[in-house]
């Protein structure tokens, strides 16, 4: 059973790794990040509801954090390893874009919704760009390595490849589409330029991709070959589905119907503090002892404890 992308297997090696104090050190450290990251909801919820009167500049405090460990690390990569400059400088558009949101929220600029969110857009096209470009490198590596006739579009065992590749392709130029025609939508509603649609209407491009997403997860319940496959796809399910709830919820708040902004952002909250448990459970019991199969056995480092403990005593 994998989560998340990690089995249990590898990662109770990566932690039995650490030792006592560092499983200490990073479950602090972890849980340390988990507290900024619930801030931010919790804030944004306060702010809302008007419990609090702060500015939403302060309210993004906690991205604020979040913001200067992501960069500071990748400005770190960037300085003392071989990371790509020209990625490092996409992602401040996603840091200005969220400084524009902060200030038009607050007043400071007078801009539209679609403006304030341009170097979102200029990120995702850009995204689309580098999928497309890297797509096109490897079709000429295929053509290149006499997999595919350049000339006929013939495929000789490399049919796999240009599916994926295509997909891949598509699937990112789709999800760009989606979240510009998204924010565009959103924008016009705000401006009063959509005043009889709903906002289950408006939110149309979020239920595209949702039902996509879950067409998906069918799919590969239905395919699955293996119980660990079956188990993967019903956790992915469950996972989604606490990501999609507060879409729905948000939709039914602002159509109206009077609801507190906690109840919305729930969902998240109980799939974040599932996850910090997920992540304590696997911090305490990755021990000096590892459970298999046929029973419990000693770690090579108790073995090997336990092969000069024996030399001593026949020596």
């Amino acid at each position: 059973m994998t989560t998340f992308g990690w089995t249990a297997d590898v990662l109770y090696t990566t932690v039995s790794g650490f030792g006592f104090c560092g499983r200490c050190f990073t479950l602090v450290l972890t849980l340390t990040l988990f507290f900024v990251v619930v801030a931010f909801p919790m804030l944004c919820c306060l702010r809302v509801d008007r419990f609090i009167s702060i500015s939403w500049t302060q309210v993004f405090t906690p991205l604020w954090i979040l913001d200067a460990l992501y960069y500071g690390s990748a400005l770190f990569s960037l300085v003392f390893s071989t990371g790509e400059l020209s990625s490092f400088r996409k992602k401040l558009l996603l840091l200005w874009a969220q400084a524009l949101l902060a200030m038009k929220l607050d007043g400071v600029i007078h801009w539209s919704l679609a403006a304030a969110l341009s170097p979102c857009f200029l990120y995702a096209f850009l995204d689309v760009l580098k999928t497309v470009a890297g797509g096109m490198q490897t079709h000429q590596r295929l053509v290149a390595n006499g997999s595919i006739d350049a000339e006929s579009s013939q495929t000789r065992g490399a049919e796999p490849e240009r599916q994926l590749l295509v997909k891949a392709v598509v699937l990112r130029t789709g999800a760009t589409l989606l979240f510009m025609a998204q924010a565009s939508l959103v924008d016009m509603k705000v401006n009063g330029r959509l005043r009889g649609t709903r906002w289950w209407q408006v939110m149309a491009p979020v239920w595209i991709f949702v039902a996509y997403r879950f067409c998906c997860l069918v799919a590969k319940y239905r395919n699955a070959a293996s119980t660990d496959e079956l188990t993967d796809a019903v956790l992915a399910a469950g996972v989604s589905f606490m990501l999609a709830a507060p879409l729905f919820l948000l939709a039914e708040r602002l159509d109206g119907k009077t609801m507190s902004s906690f109840v919305i952002v729930m969902p998240w909250m109980f799939l974040m503090a599932a996850s910090f448990l997920f992540l304590f459970c696997a911090m305490s019991l990755a021990g000096s002892e590892r459970l298999v199969r046929n029973g419990v056995q000693p770690t090579n480092r108790h073995a090997q404890s336990s092969n000069r403990y024996g030399s001593f005593a026949t020596s």
